[in-house]
């Protein structure tokens, strides 16, 4: 039993999780109907086997093979159609099981209107002792249907409403066909009777659906909190993850600019007279240090909600040659073209953080093109500013390029080893929380593109 159990408990959760509320009880109240169906099957079989037994002598040979070769044809549907739906609630799928139970929802009238015949067979035939055994067992059936079907009320409903009806027709008709049997006493009660039956099975099923719904949204709830649960134990573990990520990538990317400024530092304690050549390549080695924290930083300031989004106007020139001012010595020592392309118009944004964005597109840009050049363009469209950054580096197979987003990827195909991989997720995460759409189109060898769509000054929005 615990064997099954965690993967049962692992299917409810997650069809709590895929599907609305009203569908996941609207299912599990219809599974407990369909296995009743499924667990009374062959006592409804039995049952109808000593009716036979009961009727055989006295009932007519047509009612009796009648209603019984009915009983025989539900008695193989409800095989299937309990089978099927079993199926289908195996593999968890709560849209097919309604499905399902919709294409198939005339088997439980049918079910219905198969046990309200029975008394054709049965009523005014028999000796009164033989005769008051099958009304108590056709009683019975009804009662226990309603048991289980009370689970869903309009199921039971349905069920009650067809046999207590085809009961008080198959009792009509035995009155027409058969009209000595009007002179039986008791016949008078049996309006009575079935409309007491009628109230008592009414009350019965009221009550067990109360029952049956706390149980069904206690297991309900139970569920969403095992999905709750389960999610947080995998953020947990992404967490994990992360940090270990973060603790290797960061060291693996500290270590280089540390080795390489320990030996220029020696270097140059031995030999002073190389300072001209060795103190670029100290500074270089300090810059890469402080990209690395200021990246770091970043990234934590960010977990942490730090960021506060301080929203001014920006024009756009300003803004562009700032940036050139910032990257062009960087592209310059790699022999590349940094080209800016403005707008004479101002954007509505946080300057500090904007900067951050289109200041890691150059760099990446910068980072991984190794001749040609990088293009820095911004162009109105409408009520927005789209900024662009083109270059022609090395370009971003299709299958990476989701990943690129993540902390610490670095292309593996044709990559750099500077860099520390944390450009483009800084680039993605300011993006979310300044709400600007990021998109990027790349062709391996021929390059790659960035835009960022950011909203213009009001005041600059041309009629």
């Amino acid at each position: 039993m615990m064997m099954h159990s965690a993967p049962v408990a692992r299917k409810t959760a997650e069809a709590v999780a895929r599907f609305s509320e009203a569908d996941w009880l609207e299912a599990a109240r219809l599974t407990i109907v369909m296995k009743g169906l499924h667990a009374s099957g062959w006592p409804a079989l039995a049952v109808a086997g000593v009716l036979t037994a009961l009727s055989y002598r006295y009932a007519p040979t047509a009612a009796l093979f009648g209603v019984l070769a009915l009983t025989v044809v539900v008695t193989v549907l409800r095989h299937y159609f309990v089978r099927g739906y079993l199926q289908t609630l195996r593999d968890g799928h709560i849209d097919q099981q309604l499905a399902y139970l919709r294409r198939r929802r005339w088997f439980l009238p049918l079910n219905a209107v198969n046990w309200g015949v029975w008394p054709l067979v049965f009523h005014g035939h028999l000796p009164p002792e033989s005769e008051v055994v099958c009304w108590m067992l056709t009683a019975g059936v009804g009662g226990v249907a309603i048991a289980w079907m009370s689970a869903h009320m309009y199921v039971t409903r349905m069920f009650l409403i067809l046999f207590v009806s085809t009961v008080a027709i198959s009792v009509g008709v035995t009155f027409i066909v058969w009209p000595e049997h009007l002179t039986q006493r008791w016949d008078a009660w049996i309006p009575v009777m079935l409309a007491a039956y009628w109230l008592m099975m009414a009350r019965i099923a009221r009550l067990l659906n109360d029952l049956y719904g706390q149980s069904i949204d206690l297991s309900y709830h139970n569920a969403r909190l095992i999905h709750s649960l389960r999610e947080q134990k995998n953020v947990a573990e992404e967490a994990l993850r992360f940090k270990d990520r973060f603790l290797a990538g960061a060291a693996h990317d500290l270590k280089q600019p540390v080795n390489a400024l320990g030996i220029y530092a020696e270097w140059l304690s031995n030999e002073p007279e190389l300072v001209h050549e060795l103190g670029p390549k100290i500074l270089q080695s300090t810059q890469a240090i402080n990209a690395l924290f200021d990246s770091l930083f970043d990234l934590v300031k960010l977990d942490a909600g730090q960021f506060d989004v301080d929203l001014k106007p920006i024009p756009v020139p300003d803004l562009l040659s700032d940036l050139e001012v910032q990257f062009g010595p960087i592209a310059g020592q790699k022999d590349l073209e940094l080209r800016l392309r403005a707008v004479p118009v101002s954007v509505r944004s946080d300057p500090i953080l904007l900067r951050r964005v289109l200041g890691n597109l150059v760099a990446n840009a910068i980072r991984y093109t190794v001749r040609g050049g990088v293009l820095l363009a911004a162009r109105q469209r409408g009520d927005h500013v789209l900024f662009e950054v083109w270059d022609t580096g090395i370009g971003i197979p299709e299958h990476e390029q989701e990943q690129v987003f993540n902390e610490f990827y670095k292309i593996k195909t044709g990559g750099t080893e500077e860099g520390f991989g944390l450009g483009l997720a800084i680039v993605r995460r300011l993006s979310e929380r300044l709400d600007y759409p990021v998109s990027m189109r790349s062709r391996p060898g021929r390059g790659t593109v960035f835009k960022i769509r950011v909203p213009v000054e009001p005041s600059d929005i041309k009629s």
